[in-house]
């Protein structure tokens, strides 16, 4: 694929002709030197080809992506004509697609695939939490946070299971008892269910419950709405980078970090709550976890190393913010399509 975006020499090699070229008589000097510099780029791109898997190429700047239609099963597709391992061009991006769960595993094993893409919404988000770091803080804050949830209940056995299971049991019971109240007329459960995953989520992270229309969640889930909706617009430039630049997508980003510091805002306060009231031998929710890991880390005097090297109170923020809204939305949307398919 032919992408003049993704390749600032040739680039830069079209702004120095077309400087050269102004006179009129110029142009076929103008032409000819484009043809030579696209074909160049063209050379470079199959030498590149023959050291990846086979794949579909499709037209220049788009690759792939206009022939995707459903995505699952058009990629099903490629791998029974490809292989299990396949390339394809989605936009301006080299895409490898393992189609095997052998390989899928055998991969992730491996030190290489604990990297991410760079991507614009990565950049936005600074690289901090759990989606969206990478390397050895991604490592680190997996093995971390999968220890401290333990403690905490999320676990198939032992005493945190009985834990967990009461703490799911008591919002079952209010959302029961919201659904009588409806006196069998028509609602919508999207902002019931939402209460109560959010409710096992912040009870284990923050401490925090919220009630049936409570404008503090009212708000917080109109954010992560809004999250998800513009996180599909930034998604859209990563493969196509001209798609920012048209009318209002440039917002996109902008909108992303307001609602990004207004949540963080409500974390900064439950934040400094926590540490007006810590004990270091014992630890609440996962605030208090992190908030002593902090202290800990300063009094062995590793402050400099802690989460990389990065912003400790960013990166509880953003951890919160992970576990909070992507764990409240997949768990939602899973129990919204449950009781569609029970309909």
């Amino acid at each position: 694929m032919i992408s003049l975006l993704s390749n600032s020499k040739l680039l830069w090699g079209l702004c120095q002709v077309v400087n050269y070229c102004v006179a009129p008589t110029s142009l076929p000097l103008l032409l000819a030197a484009c043809t030579a510099l696209l074909a160049a780029r063209l050379a470079q791109l199959v030498r590149e080809a023959r050291k990846l898997p086979p794949g579909p190429w499709g037209p220049p700047v788009v690759g792939y992506l206009p022939f995707l239609g459903v995505r699952h099963k058009t990629f099903l597709e490629l791998a029974r004509s490809y292989g299990a391992l396949f390339s394809a061009r989605l936009g301006n991006q080299l895409t490898v697609v393992l189609s095997d769960y052998r390989l899928i595993r055998e991969a992730f094993r491996r030190e290489e695939f604990t990297g991410r893409p760079s991507t614009p919404l990565m950049h936005t988000l600074d690289g901090l939490g759990i989606i969206n770091s990478e390397g050895r803080l991604w490592k680190s804050q997996r093995r971390f946070l999968h220890e401290k949830l333990r403690e905490f209940g999320m676990t198939y056995m032992g005493n945190g299971k009985k834990i967990m299971e009461a703490r799911i049991k008591n919002e079952v019971h209010d959302l029961i008892s919201n659904l009588r109240n409806s006196e069998c007329t028509a609602i919508d459960p999207n902002p019931l269910l939402a209460l109560g995953v959010s409710n096992v989520i912040c009870g284990i992270t923050m401490s925090v419950r919220f009630s049936h229309g409570d404008t503090r969640f009212t708000r917080l889930s109109h954010l992560i709405e809004e999250g998800m909706r513009l996180f599909g617009e930034i998604h859209y430039g990563e493969y196509i980078p001209l798609y920012n630049y048209l009318p209002g997508k440039a917002q996109a980003q902008v909108k992303v970090m307001q609602n990004r510091d207004e949540m963080f805002a409500f974390y900064q306060t439950l934040i400094d709550e926590h540490r007006a009231t810590l004990d270091l031998d014992n630890a609440r929710d996962l605030i208090d976890v992190y908030l002593i890991e902090i202290e800990k880390a300063k009094l062995e005097g590793r402050a400099g190393e802690l989460f990389e090297g990065r912003d400790h109170e960013l990166q509880l923020k953003q951890i919160l913010g992970d576990l909070f809204s992507a764990g409240m939305e997949t768990i939602k949307s899973s129990l919204l399509w449950m009781l569609v398919f029970m309909l």
